[in-house]
């Protein structure tokens, strides 16, 4: 196994609140195909390892970090599309997605803390409707606009 994938591994199974978001927030913005899909081999392993775990948070709960880790290994798994995540979670900022390369943001509203865009997956074509939103902090609620396959 890479070192990426052993490091990662590592944080995930010791228990240790701090390592296993740590390396929670890691997978979430990681992208590399063949290292996602090493750790989704883990992923029995994973589940069981951090089951019971309270990760704490105070304004957002770290517990839902790790509940986007183990979804993005078993979306990689599952070989379903990354945007297929974005509807589950308010984390998925669209300039950030487009920076990545993963999406395509077609339209937004005039910039401010409320706003919304139209986005276009790169990978698969869905596109999506994403309402942006603040109150402690910044979220975006995105909404699958077409039947495209994800």
């Amino acid at each position: 196994m890479s070192e990426t994938v052993n490091g990662l591994l590592a944080d995930l199974l010791s228990r240790d609140t701090h390592c296993v978001w740590s390396g929670a927030c890691a997978i979430n913005v990681l992208r590399d195909q063949p290292t996602l899909a090493r750790l989704a081999e883990h992923l029995p392993e994973i589940e069981r390892a951090t089951a019971d775990l309270d990760l704490g948070g105070a304004l957002f709960s770290n517990n839902e970090r790790l509940r986007q880790a183990i979804s993005t290994l078993r979306a990689q798994r599952d070989s379903l599309c990354r945007c297929w995540l974005y509807p589950q979670f308010l984390t998925y900022d669209p300039v950030e997605e487009q920076e990545a390369g993963d999406v395509t943001v077609l339209s937004n509203s005039p910039p401010d803390w409320n706003m919304t865009y139209r986005c276009r997956c790169n990978h698969c074509g869905a596109e999506y409707e994403v309402e942006q939103g603040e109150y402690h902090l910044t979220w975006w609620k995105w909404l699958r606009m077409d039947n495209a396959a994800g």
